[in-house]
């Protein structure tokens, strides 16, 4: 009686800890790029500007950060039944 709770309190255990795919991983990368992105380049776009287009130059950083994010965030969702491999 106690090995089998012993047995179901270690596979428990295991499958709580265990992190089968790198998804959240990835999201949280994802999430990371985005967030830099907007926190060090647009100041930088808005200061420094080879056309003097600085509202320009910000549009396009925005609109190429949200579409690198969801390309990102797509990969993450593939990623969600591949396996660790650590």
């Amino acid at each position: 009686m106690i090995n089998s709770y012993r047995f179901i309190f270690l596979s428990l255990l295991f499958f709580g800890c265990a992190q089968l795919s790198r998804e959240d991983q990835l999201q949280a990368e994802c999430e990371t790029n985005r967030r830099n992105g907007y926190l060090y380049m647009i100041p930088i776009l808005q200061r420094h500007t080879t056309s003097g287009a600085t509202e320009t130059n910000s549009l396009v950083w925005v609109g190429n950060t949200e579409i690198g994010y969801r390309k990102c965030s797509s990969e993450a969702k593939k990623n969600q039944w591949n396996l660790r491999s650590n």
